[in-house]
């Protein structure tokens, strides 16, 4: 099998969140877990990113006193041809699932949060 068509078969999944440090973490996590990571530093480039990877997933860090996190899941969640996509949402605040609740379902992970239960979460999803 040549590596084109091994990068081929792993699951895609955008990370978008503001924390650069954070952003590369999650990239090499999810390397080493045999899935395909692709990076966002902000909600209007996460969105770009959507139309282009078509990801098998969406990693979405939010904070409830930024609504571009809110108005990115609606457009995800409202659009068919991503309505399909699972959401993570991460967050501090454990209140900001219930503005994300009336557009669809999402997982919500609490941060912070053990990789264990990162990877039990994406097993569920993908």
């Amino acid at each position: 099998m040549t590596d084109d068509l091994y990068w081929c078969d792993m699951k895609r999944i955008l990370i978008i969140d503001e924390d650069v440090d954070w952003l590369s973490a999650l990239k090499s996590f999810f390397e080493r877990s045999g899935y395909e990571p692709a990076l966002a530093a902000s909600y209007p480039e996460g969105f770009e990113m959507l139309g282009l990877i078509r990801p098998d997933l969406v990693f979405l860090d939010i904070k409830p006193q930024d609504p571009g996190g809110l108005l990115l899941y609606r457009k995800i969640k409202q659009q068919d041809e991503y309505a399909g996509i699972p959401v993570i949402v991460t967050s501090h605040f454990t209140e900001a699932l219930k503005l994300y609740l009336p557009y669809g379902d999402a997982a919500f992970l609490k941060k912070p949060f053990q990789l264990s239960r990162l990877l039990k979460t994406l097993r569920v999803y993908l």
